[in-house]
């Protein structure tokens, strides 16, 4: 079954009491009715861009802005924004990857939540509803939700889900020790307090794509948050797709890479989980058949930071996430 573009995206979900949850209907309506920016980078993806934007348009809760931001696009990605007029708040920046492009729309934005959206993704109408209501029932830092996975014209595959129930969670001591066993959904599932926000932005730009990763570690070691177990946005995966579903052992380590430095160099607090990140990185390289001895200046400057207690935690780390990946691929 094909998912229509409009108003029938309703049969993916019901709705939900926001009204209530947020007082709706009282005469203290506009001061429970908090703004909420839907922060879309793009780049290159002008044949999708226009499904993104409506979708975040056709949202059911009415106080929203919707900040684009184009990131260097060679395409007609220009002229899709430029046709939606005041409808949305342009941004056309030089060609500098997601974390350039996010710190842009994040300054720019003036939402007291902010939810991304993927420009090749789709929320659902009753997304944002959902995340304020969520918000409303108890004040953290951050609501992810499931997504359902789709192939470039929408139709559902096979998703892989999220075993947690919707509720209330705290991960803090888990992800600052870098134990984390649950894992986030990718971009279009995240949104945040700005409040949250404003500790972790500006990110480090050298990440040029996968910051969500960085994002949701950060955010995650910060505040307790929120998780809801319904589908509430759809995800393309298609050929065209950066990261998502790529096996690129060299591109993943290079994202790796600059995780771990970015997490380590900000949030001390997660050391630990920059080590992971770093071994991962150090293990794609060397299946990629790059030359470790020839090393980068970031792995580098990398290992000269850290103590000597580390430094052999890290190196079984990673002898440890060489031997699992070897399993792994026998």
């Amino acid at each position: 079954m094909r998912v229509e573009i409009g108003h029938s995206w309703a049969r993916w979900h019901p709705g939900a009491d926001w009204k209530s949850a947020l007082g709706h209907g009282n005469r203290k309506t506009k001061l429970l009715e908090p703004l909420v920016s839907i922060l879309i980078i793009n780049y290159n993806y002008g044949s999708y861009l226009a499904e993104a934007i409506d979708s975040a348009l056709n949202q059911s809760y009415p106080h929203k802005e919707i900040i684009v931001v184009d990131d260097g696009s060679t395409d007609n990605s220009r002229e899709v924004i430029a046709a939606f007029g005041d409808r949305v708040v342009p941004i056309c920046k030089d060609n500098g990857g997601q974390a350039s492009a996010w710190n842009v729309g994040f300054a720019r934005s003036k939402g007291d939540v902010i939810c991304f959206l993927d420009s090749d993704d789709i929320f659902l109408p009753s997304k944002i509803e959902r995340v304020l209501a969520a918000f409303a029932s108890r004040p953290t830092g951050w609501c992810f939700h499931e997504q359902q996975w789709t192939d470039a014209t929408l139709h559902p595959i096979d998703t892989p889900r999220i075993s947690y129930k919707s509720g209330y969670y705290d991960f803090r001591a888990e992800v600052r020790q870098g134990k984390c066993r649950f894992y986030p959904p990718a971009t279009s599932g995240l949104s945040f307090s700005r409040r949250l926000l404003e500790q972790v932005f500006p990110m480090p730009e050298t990440i040029t794509m996968a910051a969500d990763n960085y994002l949701k570690h950060c955010s995650m070691a910060i505040e307790p948050g929120h998780f809801i177990a319904e589908t509430l946005t759809l995800q393309r995966i298609h050929r065209d797709n950066a990261y998502t579903g790529k096996k690129n052992d060299p591109l993943r380590a290079n994202t790796a890479l600059a995780i771990a430095t970015g997490l380590r160099n900000h949030f001390p607090l997660l050391r630990e989980a920059a080590n992971r990140f770093f071994a991962a990185a150090i293990v794609a390289k060397w299946r990629a058949g790059a030359d470790l001895r020839t090393s980068s200046t970031l792995m580098r400057d990398y290992v000269t930071k850290l103590s000597w207690r580390e430094r052999p935690e890290l190196f079984a780390r990673i002898a440890y996430e060489a031997a699992r990946k070897a399993v792994l691929s026998k």
